[in-house]
């Protein structure tokens, strides 16, 4: 009897292990606020969406998704949910000889299927409904996700991904082990597994190869979330538990405090100016920032309450120091994947040492300076377009999305703490490129040297955005003063495009909110657009059509009280596609109101200034010195040549308060000319520069640097002797060999994320190790 006592209590012991080892880790349960808030949000979804019960075109299956998803979650209405999943089962490719079969169109009204990831970014969402809420689905609506789910499961195991891929991988990994589990399909739900097995075991020999990107990082950590806690399997929690563990440690390593921003290289990045994108969301959620999150996370649906993990505490320890601290990463399997980043208190200095493999949107040479969330990143990139700010979107043939894309140059770089050299190269393509330019973004309010006489330069800026931009010709933004005293001339002589300005404020819900105007002139719309906290257009967008005074100037005004739900506003003064104006401003502001006049708060005035056009030849050989709070940073164009090899200088724009920045441009070649432009840079940065005294100091030390370039055919041949010792860059530009390359911070090869001596990634992923 006693055995057999003890034979049940230890069966049940395992029982209880196994149910606790099964159980998620936390429980979404929506109180009467969030059900409230979620409603009012799926109110304004779906009028956004659809139309008469129709999907809008152009409106995504990710989107349709996400509303069904939260749909359900609240028990909305039955109707609208059947509709959301019978447009995502039209949307799906049902046809068995189809290379894309099971697969989804990501745009409503596609007619071919151009982004094969799709699938993924549907079923991220989907996949929670059988998980969460199986008995909450009429039967129309289960005939409905069923049919979407079992054709999923062809169209994603048929979904090719590397392994290098990062972000996409991880998402078909969890896609994998989500419908597997809730479909009680044990191989498909092992192939997840395994897959992320796999990916552990290579990340940690090769480091994350879609590495720093301040968009993908956020998708990155939603994947791992998501299976961190709903997978049923306690161990394979466990792996993406350790996953998350690399990511936070990689972003705490590399997160610029100053500019609130993810700081060095980036393998993909659409934010030119800034590097900021969604994984700032995640910022919010974990205090990193500032800024308090307009919604926890337990306040909002479903999806955003099991895709996030709260970083582990020894990852947070990064962010007091110490500094400063020199970083240096593998993301790839070939040597020369790699980067550095030294890193300060109110500084950064970065450099890739070669380019990200699909490096249309890649941040190869960046350099933080000093403080503020608006102030612009050093950023260097080769452009094709005369995009020089990354403001032009362009169709992107292998997504089918609009996207701000540069060229795809052979780089090279060698970095010692705060001292780079670097170099980029590319064949110019006469039938797409406008122009082959070199351009690195500098912020607009430092101060600036070129050797050893200042540079007095209109650094003025606004915090009014031009919305939609000017395009200089057909429509245009000027700026003129007189006595102290700016004004805005507006002009739209274009019944296709339209121009304006605009701004976005933060707002309370149920607050009435003014956007009010001074002109005079012709015609305008005055907008005020409320989003909610995904930035999402709340019911709409909110416009008045209004005159300006014909002869002298006159105020005009348009109020509306923001909308359950809403948390930000764009304050929009707009010249619509279909209207032609011509008008000057001498006011713009937005208030916050109230019914009797009596209390007017003023969040945001008229800050403009005349903009005068300049630019500054750099020739080749002068050093370019920025000042800003306690940085300096140096820039010595060592050489760039031409499509026919001749040495061009760099020239420093001033293109407008709209950017906050400035640019450096070196002209490779006219849109006609065939042939390769090359560029070599040399660039270090150092804090603590408190004085002018300290500042006169640096600029001697800069300038005492020796750097010479020669170009032979295709061959590159770079050198310096530098403040930190010698570097120098041997390579082959057109066949992308790098011949030598001498000078950058010794580090073990093997090393995956290194900090001051020691191997970081290795010590968190030692037991996947191979």
């Amino acid at each position: 009897m006693r055995r057999i006592l003890i034979a049940l209590f230890c069966a049940l012991i395992c029982l209880f292990a196994t149910l606790a080892s099964a159980a998620p880790a936390k429980l979404w349960q929506a109180d009467e606020a969030t059900r409230t808030r979620i409603t009012q949000s799926l109110d304004a979804r779906w009028s956004r969406l659809f139309d008469h019960g129709e999907l809008r075109k152009g409106q995504t299956s990710i989107d349709a998704a996400d509303f069904a998803l939260d749909a359900i979650a609240v028990s909305y209405d039955a109707q609208k949910i059947g509709q959301a999943l019978n447009a995502l089962v039209a949307m799906q490719d049902t046809d068995p000889t189809s290379r894309s079969y099971g697969n989804i169109n990501w745009y409503q009204g596609d007619q071919k299927l151009v982004d094969r990831n799709g699938i993924e970014f549907v079923m991220r969402r989907l996949a929670l409904i059988p998980l969460l809420f199986p008995d909450r689905l009429s039967a129309t609506q289960r005939i409905a996700l069923d049919k979407l789910m079992t054709l999923a499961k062809t169209g994603i195991t048929r979904h090719d991904v590397r392994i290098s891929y990062t972000n996409i991988f991880l998402m078909k990994t969890w896609n994998l082990i989500a419908i597997g589990e809730s479909l009680h399909d044990e191989a498909l739900a092992t192939q997840g597994r395994n897959m992320l097995r796999d990916w552990l075991a290579y990340t940690a020999r090769t480091g994350i190869n879609e590495f720093l990107s301040p968009t993908y990082f956020e998708v990155d950590l939603d994947n791992l979330s998501l299976i961190a806690n709903l997978s049923n399997d306690g161990a394979t929690r466990q792996m993406a538990n350790d996953g998350l563990a690399f990511f936070w440690h990689d972003i705490a390593l590399h997160w610029y405090s100053p500019g609130m921003r993810l700081g060095g290289v980036h393998s993909r990045d659409y934010d030119r100016l800034f590097n900021v994108a969604a994984l700032n969301t995640k910022m919010v959620e974990t205090g990193w920032l500032e800024a308090a999150p307009t919604q926890r996370v337990d306040q909002r649906g479903p999806y955003e309450f099991y895709a996030w993990a709260q970083p582990p505490e020894a990852a947070r320890q990064w962010l007091g120091g110490p500094f400063p601290r020199f970083i240096s990463e593998r993301w790839g399997e070939e040597p020369e994947k790699r980067l550095s980043h030294y890193m300060g208190h109110n500084f950064g200095i970065s450099s890739a040492e070669s380019g990200y493999t699909a490096g249309h949107d890649n941040a190869p040479l960046v350099i933080n300076m000093g403080s503020g969330a608006d102030v612009p990143i050093i950023d260097f990139f080769m452009d094709g377009h005369r995009d020089h700010y990354g403001t032009n979107k362009t169709l992107e043939a292998g997504s089918g999305h609009m996207k701000a894309l540069h060229l795809k140059p052979f780089l090279s770089s060698v970095q010692n703490d705060g001292e780079v050299l670097f170099v980029a190269s590319t064949q110019n393509d006469v039938v797409n490129n406008a122009a082959l330019e070199s351009i690195i973004t500098l912020p607009a309010d430092a101060e600036f040297w070129i050797d050893d006489k200042p540079l007095k330069l209109f650094n003025a800026s606004s915090a009014w955005n031009y919305d939609i931009a000017p395009n200089g010709d057909s429509t245009q933004i000027s700026i003129t003063e007189k006595d102290g005293h700016a004004e805005v001339l507006l002009t739209d002589r274009d019944d296709k495009l339209g121009v304006g300005i605009s701004r976005y404020f933060d707002v309370m819900a149920g607050n009435e909110y003014r956007i009010k105007a001074s002109m005079q002139g012709g015609d305008v719309f005055l907008y005020l657009n409320f989003y909610d906290a995904e930035r999402h257009l709340i019911g709409g967008e909110h416009a008045q059509k209004v005159s300006a005074g014909t002869i002298d100037f006159a105020e005009r005004s348009y109020s509306y009280v923001a909308p359950p739900g809403a948390v930000s506003c764009r304050a929009w003064l707009y010249s619509t596609s279909t209207n032609k104006t011509s008008l000057r401003i001498n006011d713009l502001r937005f208030e916050e109101t109230s019914k009797n006049e009596q209390a007017v708060k003023l969040l945001g005035g008229f800050d403009f200034h005349e903009y005068k056009a300049e630019q500054v030849s750099v020739p080749v050989g002068a050093t370019l010195t920025l000042r800003r709070q306690d940085v300096a940073v140096a820039l010595r164009l060592v050489n760039a040549w031409d499509v026919q090899g001749r040495s061009v200088p760099f020239v420093l724009y001033n293109d407008g308060p709209q950017y906050h920045a400035m640019r450096l441009t070196a002209q490779h070649a006219e849109s006609s000319v065939a042939g390769r432009g090359s560029i070599a840079v040399w660039a270090h940065a150092e804090e603590g520069i408190v004085s002018d005294t300290d500042f006169e100091a640096f600029r001697r030390k800069a300038a005492a640097v020796n750097a010479s370039a020669k170009i032979d055919g295709d061959q590159i041949d770079v050198n310096a002797r530098g403040i930190t010792g010698s570097s120098h860059i041997v390579a082959d530009v057109a066949k992308g060999r790098r011949i030598l390359r001498e000078g950058m911070k010794s580090v073990p090869v093997d090393a995956v994320m290194w900090v001051n001596g020691k191997d970081v990634g290795r010590e968190i992923l030692r037991g996947y190790a191979k």
